[in-house]
């Protein structure tokens, strides 16, 4: 449930949760099924920043590390094959934060100023010890298409940045922190803060 409020002061609005992880061990799994991701190391840079972030805020305090899912993508021959699930339970995890990639955008040429990067994603968390009630798996949101979690960058951040793996860097730190506040309370910073209403 989502809750927004300003303190007696007026000078912070928080916001909940919109879901607590459990504290065992919790897969972090950045699927691009459609590879979307063109440059290979943005994978790797969301799967480190997510999970930092998640440790560091506490919304999460055990990471089934990469190797794990890398072991598993080697010796399984059918791993492609397998659910988000069964991936999580072969890897010891007792839920899968499903981040599945929409879209991505890391170039150098800038084609739009106020859009010249983007990183789209789809986020869910699936129980991977649930095998008898197909229908329990997904524990969050109720919707199947999942939660839409965005980053971009302008023009002139991109410029800033100067090269495709910056660009990637860049934009992987801000989804990031998007996705790991979907798991923890925080305040909004006051750029962030929707305008006041006027009488």
């Amino acid at each position: 449930m989502l809750f927004v409020g300003v303190s007696a002061c007026g000078c912070s609005t928080k916001v909940d949760a919109q879901f607590r992880l459990t504290q065992g061990p919790v897969m972090v799994f950045v699927d691009d099924v459609h590879e979307r991701i063109d440059w290979p190391a943005a994978r790797r840079y969301l799967w480190d920043d997510v999970t930092q972030e998640l440790l560091r805020t506490g919304s999460a305090t055990r990471i089934v590390p990469l190797a794990t899912e890398d072991s598993l993508r080697q010796t399984l021959p059918d791993f492609s094959k397998k659910s988000c699930r069964e991936i999580g339970e072969l890897a010891g995890a007792q839920q899968v934060l499903w981040i599945e990639v929409r879209s991505f955008l890391a170039d150098e040429m800038i084609v739009d100023a106020s859009n010249a990067a983007h990183f789209a994603v789809t986020v869910k968390v699936v129980d991977a010890g649930q095998k008898q009630d197909r229908r329990r798996v997904r524990v969050w949101p109720e919707t199947p298409e999942g939660r839409h979690v965005s980053a971009s960058m302008t023009g002139a951040a991109v410029a800033s940045a100067k090269n495709k793996d910056a660009i990637a860097r860049e934009l992987t730190a801000k989804l990031a922190v998007q996705i790991a506040r979907l798991f923890h309370d925080h305040t909004l910073e006051d750029f962030e803060k929707p305008p006041e209403s006027t009488p």
